[in-house]
This record gives structure tokens, sequence and C-alpha cells, in this order.
């Protein structure tokens, strides 16, 4: 068995890398159904939900390319055929230059995405027309030549795509240069694709399907932009329909271009939040596609649960050293009640450290608690349920040295720590697949390749440090960003280690009112929301009268191991605005704040040690 080739399969998660890997690695998602019907649609994602590969999936031509017919159907069996557009910010905010007047501005543009939709409709016809389907007249094709200004005479559909390219260029001078140059003719909205569209379904090229235009990265659009598009999606008849993906919180307005009028849902445009479309259902079709993949090239490797091991909470338990704790209970209670030493040895490791737990939580000392236990055992059942994973996390405290102090395994916690992402899952398990090759880089002929909890929790650790990484580069404010996930981050590490007086897994927050100071907040972390720093809910019901009924907010899940906290949605703190200003100046101070305590941090060397490497920045 060739075990590296393992990584083959995983590799890729990009919808803009190799064409044959698209189509041989695509799996239909699961709103893909909603997808397709005739009706326009926003979807909406973060940056690795799969937007652009499904637009991808639905342009003409897609089944051609080595996606199997179970995976996607091919294109002679859909009801519609699409073409794809995507708004390259160079591009299009070039059009937003002030030396051009406003008006003629957003007739540029308008022009501008008439062409580039033009150019596909060009190829699309042209592939249509060697599988045999009846082509465009030259009468048609003139038609929509002067539809785009183009004033010389066309007779074919290739003619008309060069002229196109031409005028692409001169268009792209004409902005580039203020309007100083002279000006190319502009096409009015949409019209130029309605006539192609309805010339091609005139003469039965079409087949009577719709065609989808769809327009992806829609957030890189600025807002009379978006209008101007808004309009076109607001006006859609068949057989032309539009199928729009955009970042969460992209949409910047829902205006048309007339000012007077807006797009809404469900009147206008269906809505397809990715988020809340079974992600784990896909994460796992796609993982069990790739290794599908991988077991017909000879692989010996089994189904996605026995690829992914998960930790059972005793095992996991007794890894981060419950028993040493045990042993210390154990040796309290023999020095003071033998009968309770008696009961208390026929308790399991992985359950009698939660004595010593509850204990520092402040509720009085282990013999007292062990004396409740054995009187009031479904009490402590019903507690063991609550707390028993937060204590996992208080289970590392004082080991210093150890490498790993909260394992994260498993296809489930890989799904939670993608939260929707579906590049986020595979980057999970590529990695993961990594680290095992160097924890055991030679395996028997009969062995069957999977990858331990071990390599699991350092894949997950190293991704989310290489995410923390990134978010410098991604915003103009991604240095700040970096800093607030740092220090929030810093927050729920420090409350995971110290149960004292708290709720269990406390990994949300929401912020109290401030003002002035709570915009400028909101403003940045609705940039962290965009760039995938963080998440954002509507809150539910609050837990104080000076919390504001707004959104809820925790760090992006794929942090979780970075930090070693619990990556399960649960509870939440209220956070300050104002201690959030002051991490740019008292970083100490401010996660001390934010922590509910004013007290010391844990001090470097009991710091995990990719917390230590940013111990000057919680040291302020």
């Amino acid at each position: 068995m060739k075990s590296t080739s393992i990584a083959d399969y995983f590799s890729d998660y990009r919808a803009e890398w190799p064409a044959h890997n698209f189509a041989s690695l695509f799996v239909r998602p699961p709103y893909f159904s909603k997808l397709e019907k005739l009706r326009p649609c926003l979807v909406i994602g973060g940056r690795g939900t799969g937007k652009t590969t499904v637009l991808k999936s639905l342009r003409f031509g897609s089944a051609e390319i080595g996606v199997s017919d179970s995976v996607v159907p091919a294109d002679a069996e859909n009801p519609y055929l699409g073409i794809y557009l995507r708004m390259n910010k160079n591009r299009v905010r070039a059009f937003t230059s002030s030396e051009i007047e406003a008006s003629l501005a957003s007739r540029a543009f308008t022009h501008y995405f008439n062409v580039l939709a033009g150019q596909e409709l060009c190829k699309m016809s042209s592939w249509l027309s060697a599988k045999g389907l009846p082509s465009l007249s030259d009468i048609a094709v003139n038609r929509i030549a002067n539809a785009y200004g183009v004033q010389a005479e066309v007779h074919s559909v290739d003619a008309l795509y060069e002229l196109l390219a031409v005028t692409i260029v001169q268009l792209e001078l004409w902005v580039n240069n203020g309007g100083r140059s002279e000006r190319p003719n502009f096409s009015i909205a949409e019209a130029p694709l309605r006539y192609f569209v309805e010339a091609l379904d005139q003469v039965g090229a079409l087949a009577g399907r719709q065609v989808f235009c769809c327009i992806d990265e829609y957030e890189n659009l600025v807002d009379w932009q978006q209008a101007a598009l808004n309009t076109y999606l607001k006006h859609s008849e068949p057989p032309l329909s539009y199928k729009i993906g955009i970042r969460r919180g992209g949409l910047k307005t829902r205006n048309t271009s007339d000012q007077l009028d807006q797009i809404s849902t469900p009147d206008d445009f269906a809505e397809i939040d990715i988020r809340n479309e079974s992600f784990g259902t896909f994460a796992l079709d796609v993982l069990e596609h790739r290794l599908a993949r991988a077991r017909e090239s000879g692989i010996n490797v089994g189904p996605a649960t026995s690829f992914l091991p998960d930790l059972s909470f005793e095992e996991e338990a007794i890894a981060l050293g419950c028993e040493r704790i045990s042993d210390q209970v154990l040796e309290e209670l023999r020095k003071k009640d033998v009968a309770l030493f008696a009961w208390a040895k026929t308790i399991p490791a992985h359950q009698l450290y939660f004595l010593q737990y509850w204990s520092e939580s402040g509720n009085g000392t282990a013999v007292e608690l062990a004396r409740d236990w054995l009187t009031r055992p479904d009490h402590w059942d019903t507690r063991f349920a609550n707390y028993g994973y937060a204590s996992l996390f208080w289970l590392s405290r004082g080991r210093k040295g150890a490498r790993i102090r909260k394992y994260y395994a498993g296809l489930e916690t890989f799904v939670q720590l993608a939260s929707g992402n579906i590049r986020y899952f595979l980057e999970l398990v590529d990695s993961a697949i990594a680290e095992q090759l160097r924890e055991s880089s030679f395996l028997a002929p009969d062995q069957v390749f999977s990858i331990s909890p071990k390599a699991q929790t350092l894949a997950a650790r190293l991704v989310a440090k290489r995410r923390l990484d990134q978010l410098e580069g991604l915003s103009e404010r991604g240095i700040e960003l970096k800093r607030l996930v740092l220090a929030i981050g810093k927050v729920f590490f420090e409350l995971a280690r110290d149960p004292a007086g708290r709720a269990p897994e406390q990994n949300s927050f929401v912020l109290s009112a401030g003002g002035e100071t709570r915009e400028q907040v909101v403003q940045l972390l609705a940039d962290g929301v965009a760039h995938l720093a963080f998440e954002s809910d509507p809150r539910t019901k609050p837990t104080s009268t000076s919390e504001l009924r707004d959104e809820e907010y925790r760090l992006h899940p794929i942090f979780c191991p970075f930090f070693e906290y619990s990556h399960r949605r649960k509870r939440r703190i209220t956070i300050k605005p104002e201690d959030i200003i002051r991490l740019r100046t008292e970083p100490n101070r401010a996660i001390a704040d934010m922590t509910g305590r004013r007290r010391e941090q844990l001090p470097k060397m009991e710091l995990p040690e990719q917390l230590a490497m940013f111990s000057d920045f919680f040291g302020g």
C-alpha cells in the first residue's frame, strides 16, 4: 500500500484549482435542488463554504469535464444551462473613480457587465452548436451586436465574441483614464443578454431550458453597482434567471437602479444560507466520496467514522491524566474516612476525579462532596452530565510541558470546527493526514489507514494557527482583528481552566451598552464576521437588563483547538465595549476584566506552547 497517496484525495479544496479535480471530486450539496429551481437565488456563505464550486457546477459543460452522473446530472438532463461570471474586485472598483460622473459610471458598469455576460453566452452558443443544436442566424447575431453598440456586420457567434473582447479593452481603457479617451457606446441594462437568450430559445438551441446567469463574489461590488444588478434580478423573466453568490453581510443595498424599488425575499428571490443547509450531511458525503475514490485506487481505508476515530469520554479523561487526580482524591479519603474510601474505590477514575474539580469550584472539600455523592447519586449524575465535558479542560491545569491538553478528534468534532465551511473541513482532514503520516509513515500491507486522535488534534491546532496568521492580510483592519481574536480566545481559555463559580462551557459573548464606543466595536466585529474571524447570530433571551437585544458573537470554532476551549455552542458572557477598545493599550488588564474578575492570568510557563508565543501581547 502506498499510504502517502491518500493525501492526493484531500489536498484540493478550492474550486479554482485544476478542472479535473473539480470534476472528479465535486459532490452536490444538500441545497442543490433549491438552487436548480427557476427563480433567482442568493447563495450566502463565507469564504470556503462552497459558493464558487456550486455556481461553477451550474455552468454549461460542467458534466463533460469528468463529473459522474451520480454526482451531478449531465447537461442533457438539466432543465437549465448556466454561465458563470466572477466580479473581480480590481476591475469592478475601477468604475468608482471620482473622475467619472456618477450616472455615467453606472451606465459604463452596466455595459461592462453586459459584455462579460455576452462573452459567456457566445461560448455557450458555440458549445450548443457543437452538440448539433441550431445555430443563430446572421440576422440574430447582428441584432445582438447592435444591442452592444457594435456597428460592423457580424456573421457568426465566434466573430461576435472577438468584437466583445475588443469592446472590453476599450471600455477598461476609458474607465482607467478617467473618461478622457473616446467614450464607447453603452448598452441598455440587460437588453443584449435578453436578446441573446431569447434568440437561442427561438431557434431551439436551448431545447426548452432556462439560462442561469451565475454571479460570484457579489460583495465586491459597491452599493450603486449592486443596485444596478439588483434591477436585473428583480425584473428577470424566463428564459433568463440569476444565481448570486455573496458573503454574509455582503449585500450592501436592496435598492434597484431607480432607487424607488427594492428587492425582497421571498417575493423577488430565494435566500439560501449555506450555514443552515445540513452541513454535517454534506461534509460526510464529501468525505465518503473521496474515501471511495481512494479505495478505487487500491488504498486500504475504511469508512469516515473509522478514518477519523473519536475518543470516548473515558478514553480522553484517562489520556488527559484523570487517574493522577483520582489517586489524590482516594488518598485524601483514606486519611479522613475509611468508609468513604471503600466506596470511592468502586468509582472509576474517569468519574472520581470530578470530586476534586467540583471542590475547586468552591463547593466544599472532597470529603464533604463524596458524602453528598454517596447519598444523592442521581443528583451527581445530572451534575456530571452538565459539567463533565467542561471538566476535561480543567484536567490540564498544572501539566507543564504536556503537548496535548485537550483532544479535538472525530468526524462530528471536525464538522463542528468547520462550522459550515467545507474548505475548512477538508483542510482539517488534509492536515490530519499529514500529521498521521509524520507520526507513522509505514503501514503493514493489511493495515487500514486511519488518523489517530493525537494527529487530528495537532492538525486542528495547526489549521487554527494558520487561519489566525492569515487574518492580518484579509482586511484593512486585519492586525486589529488578529489582536481581538487573540484577546477573546485568551478570555475563553482562562474561563475553561478556572471553573470556580462559573457556568460550564462559556464560549460566546454579547456586548453591553456603550454608546459611540459600542458602535466602533460592532463595526470591527462585523468586519470579523465577514472574514470568518467571528460568527454572529440573533441573540437568545437576555440574562440581564444591561444586555441589548442584538447579535451574539463567538470566535469561529476553527480557533477553538488553538485556544483550547469548547467548540460546542453553549453559554455566553457579557463584554464591555470599552474593554475591547482597551486592548490597544492595556491588553493584560482588558483580558482580566473580560474574564469577570480582576486576577492574574496564568503565567507563561503554564500556557500551552501555541499561546506562550503570544505571551508578550497577553502581558501587555
